[in-house]
């Protein structure tokens, strides 16, 4: 268990920012999808389809996950899935096919179902630590940080063609994992009794 009640605000702090992460890099993804749906030049039956691409990802990820929270710990799975999730969405711009956005929106899935999964479970397990109700605010944090990218992503859709868009995500979001990151890395994981 961590040591005192500042290891316990920093390891809150820590995951409350990869909260906000998530919803950040989401939203801005979802900004981008007419813009994406006109370059691949997929319909609307072909988009949705390559869209399952997100869930599918997901599913199969969040199943594995659990078994890498428990070989390695939260933290370090929390990190890693945050890094996959960063650099996976600068894919879909550069993707030309219905097909490809799917392949990609697989991979995309995927860290985005291993990273709630690795830090919900950091998040439980301080929530039994504190024994106080503190997990919705991760998950305003979640909202917050959705609010902000849906918002910037809409005041730059005009001025930023969604490559530049979604690479400034990427670099946001390898930034705030290595902030977070490195404190999350650092605090012991909370150990409820």
């Amino acid at each position: 268990m961590p040591g005192s009640r500042d290891d316990l605000t920093r390891l809150r702090i820590a995951l409350t920012a990869f909260f906000a992460l998530d919803g950040f890099v989401f939203a801005g993804w979802v900004v981008r999808i007419p813009a994406i749906k006109e370059q691949t030049g997929a319909s609307a039956s072909a988009l949705g389809l390559a869209l399952l691409g997100v869930s599918a990802g997901a599913v199969v990820t969040m199943t594995l996950t659990g078994r890498l929270v428990r070989r390695y710990g939260s933290h370090p799975v929390t990190v890693a899935c945050a890094v996959l999730l960063c650099l996976s969405i600068a894919l879909p711009p550069l993707t030309h096919s219905a097909l490809a956005l799917g392949a990609v929106l697989l991979v995309f899935g995927s860290a985005y179902g291993g990273i709630n999964v690795a830090f919900n479970s950091a998040a439980v397990d301080l929530v039994a630590v504190l024994g106080r109700p503190i997990m919705p605010s991760f998950h305003a944090a979640f909202s917050l940080g959705g609010m902000v990218g849906a918002g910037l992503g809409g005041l730059v859709a005009g001025a930023l063609s969604p490559t530049r868009h979604l690479l400034a995500l990427t670099v946001t979001g390898l930034l705030v994992t290595l902030v977070a990151g490195r404190a999350l890395l650092r605090c012991e994981p909370a150990a409820p009794p």
